[in-house]
């Protein structure tokens, strides 16, 4: 079974700790995405020397300077116009209504026939002085907003596009619409880009490519932005499937995308990873001083400028791995600085595939090291294996710009190492429990559960312990066996019954059995676990013995016309108490001489015509009241020097007045008998032996034993005891 139960377990283990890996309500997505935003935070992206990036932002100073938003078109005209030497200009913004403020609108406003309108007419429009700088920087891009609200078409690509591949219209985030620029200002773009940054989740850590607008293609306002940059006109798609691509037949996404001679690695949905640096770190200024003409234009030369909002109010915030509330374009010139430093976080479609076998092998060593070593084995090469998880995933991201999820290798043996280490803890208990089963049928509960919790009580050596003793025995078993001699299977099951039945009255007074000798039972009390009341014990449980014995004997009597009777011996005394035998072989036992003196007292019970006999010790250890009687002074065989022996009832057929008289003449009849004063011993024996149904055999004993004494006693200093010659 035990085998059965380890071939079990390791498969067992490893199934259930590949549970992880269906993923439920995201979670062990959520972990690795903590972890890959943990190892930016320990490594995040140096800053880049000459950096070509420039975000000029509208800030909150150029606001309160230049009014709230939106300005008047010809006044961001005048950014364009001072950017006009940069490689382009591209805004992180969308112009999709007419300039309120122009001397379109304006007209539309007022009366055909006033001056105002006359005047009005002669002033170019907003939107065209806009546009015209545009048309004149001959790289300007514009940024458009896909979103789910909108149901049309994008507008006005400004791009080639080569697909190889699957097509990546499958992979990529879908929306319904978008909103556009006007017609005269994308007319004059030279690019046009979507500045959406994707993603539900509130930390950017990646950023899209290409977005599909109601079946059409839109490359990024990042993408927009590098292709008119570095002159390129025409994007390439990779998907799976394209040449040079090993994909065996699957849909498995987008490789990479190539832009002139860039080519950049994306993951399956055409996702940039977002290798994220500060803040600080990027080219920053007003939007104010560009327009106040506080910079040269010489300054822009060679520059990608992008221009976005960081003013308050204006909704374009953005979280990454390092920080928190950031303006959008900022994420866009990160991602930007990432293509033209070649700076890549790749995560290859195979690294999925390598961390599941990372994590399977090791949850495989973590069970088979359990199996031979234990849970701190286990533990020890759990904890090899999350060191060697943390240190590669530090590793690949620091040196080779790999993104490896340490946690679902984690989480894998984790799984495994507790899942092995709970069934291992259960077949223990199995174990326990059989243990328990087994030794419950002689052994008191305290001792099962002292034999099951500890291996310590299964060694070699005792202790000396004050303990009370019980034998038990059945009366004329010889006679009963004979009877049974034509059936001794019979027998076996009429002994096995009728041990269960005292055993059991036995274990319900916290006895211990020691061992069963034949018909014979040897229990005792305070041992393994202390019990101060362990004589009163005893003799409770030889009460209940008797109760139970009667039980027995109405249907015994029904079925064989007989009783069974039986002999109880008590006695207490110090002895040793412990593991006894061979090193292979031991027993739970006693040894010393007040259990032998027990063995003793029960074989003379039946000599004196009582259920129990009692050693004086047991009687001067009780703390309960009995009916309890003195029966003689003697010498058992064996022994060299005479003890007292006594006997108890449950119930006693004398009560109150007449039980008290009959105890002070008991005490008096012993008294006289050991004194030589035999005509008073008989007067006494006399009076109640035909009232005391109890004391019907002992009262003839003694009757024959003085009848002899007076006769055949020749030593004047005899004491009362009475030698026995039986055991």
């Amino acid at each position: 079974m035990k085998n059965i139960q380890k071939k079990l377990l390791l498969p067992l283990a490893i199934l259930i700790g590949m549970i992880p890996l269906a993923n439920p309500l995201n979670i062990f997505d959520d972990l690795r995405l903590f972890a890959f935003d943990t190892l930016q935070q320990i490594s995040p992206r140096e800053p880049i020397e000459d950096d070509p990036i420039l975000i000029i932002d509208i800030d909150d100073e150029s606001l309160s300077n230049l009014g709230q938003w939106p300005w008047p078109r010809n006044l961001l005209s005048k950014l364009v116009e001072n950017t006009e030497l940069a490689l382009t200009t591209s805004f992180d913004i969308v112009f999709g209504e007419r300039d309120r403020t122009g001397s379109d609108v304006l007209t539309e406003q007022y009366s055909t026939s006033s001056n105002l309108v006359k005047e009005l007419k002669k002033i170019k429009p907003n939107d065209e002085v806009f546009a015209e700088s545009m048309e004149s920087h001959t790289t300007v891009v514009l940024g458009s907003a896909p979103n789910n609200k909108l149901v049309n078409e994008y507008i006005g690509p400004k791009f080639g596009l080569i697909i190889q591949g699957d097509s990546p219209k499958q992979f990529l985030p879908n929306y319904t619409g978008i909103q556009n620029n006007l017609p005269s200002l994308m007319d004059s773009a030279a690019g046009i880009g979507s500045m959406s940054i994707g993603g539900e989740s509130s930390v950017v850590r990646s950023l899209p490519t290409f977005e599909v607008v109601n079946g059409q293609i839109v490359p990024s306002l990042m993408l927009e932005t590098l292709r008119v940059a570095i002159g390129a006109s025409t994007y390439q798609i990779k998907s799976s499937n394209a040449s040079g691509e090993l994909a065996f037949g699957e849909n498995t996404g987008i490789n990479n995308i190539k832009l002139g001679n860039v080519i950049i690695p994306t993951n399956a949905n055409g996702y940039l990873w977002l290798h994220s640096t500060y803040k600080e770190n990027l080219n920053i200024v007003p939007a104010f001083d560009v327009i106040e003409d506080k910079f040269d234009k010489e300054f822009f030369v060679g520059k990608i400028v992008l221009i976005g909002t960081s003013a308050s109010g204006l909704l374009d915030i953005r979280n990454t791995a390092l920080e928190k509330d950031i303006p959008g374009v900022t994420v866009i010139a990160q991602g930007i600085q990432q293509i033209l430093n070649g700076d890549f976080l790749v995560r290859p479609d195979w690294m999925e595939g390598a961390e599941f076998l990372f994590g399977l092998f090791f949850s495989i060593f973590i069970c088979l090291i359990i199996q031979y070593f234990g849970p701190i084995g286990g533990l020890i090469t759990f904890s090899i294996a999350n060191l060697s998880s943390l240190f590669g995933s530090f590793y690949g991201f620091n040196n080779l710009n790999l993104l490896i999820d340490p946690i679902s290798p984690l989480i894998i043996c984790l799984m495994s190492y507790l899942i092995i280490t709970f069934f291992n803890f259960l077949f223990t208990e199995l174990e326990r429990s059989k243990v328990r089963t087994a030794f419950s049928q002689y052994l008191a509960p305290e001792m099962v559960s002292r034999l099951a919790e500890s291996s310590e009580s299964l060694k070699l050596g005792g202790e000396r312990k004050n303990m009370t003793f019980l034998f038990s025995d059945i009366r004329g078993f010889t006679a009963i066996s004979e009877s049974y001699k034509s059936n001794p299977e019979e027998l076996t099951d009429l002994i096995n019954n009728l041990l269960t039945v005292l055993s059991n009255e036995i274990l319900k007074n916290n006895g211990t059995i020691d061992k069963y000798m034949g018909d014979c039972i040897m229990a005792f009390w305070n041992a393994p676990t202390d019990q101060i009341d362990h004589s009163d014990l005893a003799l409770k449980a030889s009460f209940d013995m008797e109760k139970a014995l009667h039980e027995f004997n109405i249907n015994f009597k029904e079925d064989k016309g007989m009783e069974l009777k039986i002999g109880i011996g008590i006695n207490t005394g110090e002895c040793i108490v412990g593991n006894m035998g061979s090193e292979k072989r031991f027993d739970y036992t006693v040894l010393g001489d007040p259990v032998n003196l027990a063995s003793r007292l029960e074989g003379q019970s039946g000599n004196y015509g009582f259920q129990r006999i009692l050693g004086a010790d047991t009687v001067n250890n009780l703390k309960t009241d009995a009916h309890l009687f003195e029966v003689d002074l003697i010498q058992v065989k064996g022994k060299s020097e005479p003890v007292k022996i006594y006997t108890s009832f449950d119930n006693f057929s004398l009560v109150d007045d007449a039980l008290m008289e009959f105890k002070n003449d008991h005490i008096n009849f012993l008294q006289s008998y050991r004194n030589q004063q035999w005509e008073k011993a008989l007067n006494l024996l006399q009076r109640w032996e035909d009232k005391v149904k109890e004391f019907d055999l002992y009262y003839a004993i003694f009757k024959d034993r003085i009848k002899d004494l007076e006769v055949n006693l020749v030593d004047p200093n005899w004491n009362g005891a009475y030698v026995a010659t039986t055991k």
